[in-house]
């Protein structure tokens, strides 16, 4: 209980709320002298595992759960090619990661042609599709398997194509 006064003291002293200019340990705090480690300390709290967690759904805030039970992004891009370089970038990524590859036989994600203006990625329970028409856009879906609920694995995958998604220019 005194550690959390002693903390909350000691923000209010580096604030300027608390103690007078007077005080040997507001003015060597003012002058930039020794802070007896509470600065460091109050930093390694705020990046802990809660920042982490923090920055984490950050990046998978645009992807959302559908009825389906699938989770779902929409993304889209400035050009035609583009879009096929960020599909590329997905196969890619498909094909490499352990987070999406198949044990039993793998061969590599394909590019496939959907109709005259859409591609798409369907590998490791994750589905890409790049159309561009009416605007170039592209839309991810990652299914759970075995069927149920989206797990921590499949935010997992989120992330990773989030990463891949926020590589290039966005419109």
């Amino acid at each position: 209980m005194w550690a959390g006064r002693v903390c909350i003291f000691y923000a209010l002293l580096k604030a300027g709320l608390a103690g007078s200019p007077s005080n040997p340990i507001v003015s060597d705090l003012e002058s930039g002298a020794e802070d007896f480690g509470f600065s460091r300390w109050i930093e390694e709290l705020q990046s802990g595992p809660e920042k982490d967690a923090a920055e984490r759904r950050k990046l998978v805030s645009k992807w959302h759960p559908t009825t389906k039970g699938t989770l779902r992004r929409n993304y889209r891009v400035p050009s035609k090619f583009e879009g096929r370089r960020l599909l590329k970038s997905i196969a890619s990524l498909l094909s490499d990661d352990d987070h999406f590859r198949d044990a039993t036989s793998h061969k590599g994600c394909q590019i496939r042609r959907e109709n005259a203006h859409g591609e798409s990625v369907c590998c490791n329970n994750v589905r890409a599709l790049f159309d561009e028409l009416p605007t170039p856009h592209l839309i991810v879906e990652i299914s759970p398997f075995p069927a149920g609920p989206l797990s921590d694995n499949d935010y997992a995958k989120a992330e990773k194509l989030e990463r891949v998604l926020r590589s290039g220019p966005s419109v």
